[in-house]
């Protein structure tokens, strides 16, 4: 069961056993065993052809080159100004790579790239989304459950590496992604076998993971989700993306601002937890003294840590332990590391 950690001010714990008692069975699940995500939104793309590696190369942040089959990474596309367009994780094969989207941008990720194939780039895309859709199984029960079902261990498995498995009679491929709750993998499955599988995983005791739980952990995570903390109003570096960015590969889209900022060590935001006295609604204004201080982009109410938030701070203010407002509220951020943790 989760534990809360002892408070030595009785309002305040009466305040987190308060909101722990709003948990959902599928959000202790995450910690307590294991919860699958359908992902059937997120763009899935197949890219043939011997140039395929160097077209990514060149258009992304990260360093793509030396990818063999069964390997992974993410990378970001962004703009000749260095604003995050999407992230993107890559999956390499013999004969492809798979390139995995963030949620609704299959398509315009398929032609982002299609426009930038050169007449003479040996470089094919095939929509994979037409035969194969996605799964997240998350939890301290994650690995073991795929384990027994598959015969395979996924102890040594590496980060977006994959491997191909049998499941439910299906031929699907699993890939250690980063966690929620104890562990974290994408399975990738013929869609003819979804629901299969789906009934597998609910036979084997995982439960099936709602939207509003993803986003509370998600949050308490700091991943940043499309359309809020990744987008065109942000950096990879604001958002702390360093393992996509590679600061020796040379040439891409955006990589001159990048790289200034990284080499000047300047950056204007930075990506943060805030710790609220209340509950409040996202997006919003940050403001200290009364000048604009950030934006405060994703909110909810967490069983474990009660509201919280993620949001851009103007690096002047971004100091663990330091505090902003919320603009036209009364309501108080404090300044936290992330992921959060229990203070």
């Amino acid at each position: 069961m989760l534990s809360l950690k002892h408070e030595a001010h009785t309002t305040k714990a009466l305040t987190m056993i308060e909101y722990m008692d709003t948990a959902t069975p599928d959000y202790r699940a995450t910690f307590e065993g294991a919860v699958f995500y359908n992902e059937t939104t997120a763009g899935r793309i197949f890219m043939r052809g011997q140039d395929c590696i160097a077209l990514l190369h060149r258009l992304s942040t990260n360093d793509l080159r030396k990818l063999q089959p069964g390997q992974g990474t993410q990378t970001v596309l962004t703009t000749s100004i260095g604003r995050i367009i999407d992230v993107l994780t890559i999956h390499a094969f013999e004969d492809a790579l798979l390139v995995v989207t963030s949620p609704e941008q299959g398509p315009p990720i398929f032609g982002y790239l299609r426009k930038n194939i050169f007449f003479n780039d040996q470089v094919t895309l095939e929509p994979a989304g037409r035969t194969y859709t996605q799964i997240a199984i998350y939890g301290t029960q994650a690995e073991s459950i795929l384990a027994v079902a598959t015969g395979i261990s996924l102890k040594e498995i590496p980060l977006y590496h994959t491997v191909d498995a049998t499941l439910a009679e299906a031929s699907i491929i699993i890939s250690r992604r980063k966690p929620l709750g104890g562990q974290g993998f994408t399975l990738y499955i013929p869609l003819e076998h979804s629901e299969a599988v789906q009934e597998h995983l609910r036979n084997a005791g995982a439960m099936p993971l709602s939207e509003e739980s993803f986003d509370i952990l998600c949050i308490e995570q700091g991943y940043g989700a499309f359309g809020r903390e990744l987008s065109t109003e942000y950096i990879p570096l604001e958002t702390d993306l360093l393992d996509a960015v590679s600061f020796t590969k040379g040439c891409y889209v955006g990589q001159e601002i990048i790289a200034r900022m990284e080499s000047r060590n300047r950056l204007a935001k930075q990506l943060r937890g805030l710790r609220l006295s209340q509950p409040v609604t996202a997006p919003a204004k940050l403001v200290v003294d009364g000048k604009e201080a950030g934006d405060l982009t994703s909110a909810v109410v967490s069983p474990r840590f009660g509201p919280i938030a993620l949001a851009y701070v103007r690096t002047a203010h971004a100091a663990v332990g330091s505090t902003v407002h919320i603009a036209s509220t009364d309501v108080q951020g404090k300044v936290v590391d992330l992921p959060f943790m229990e203070e």
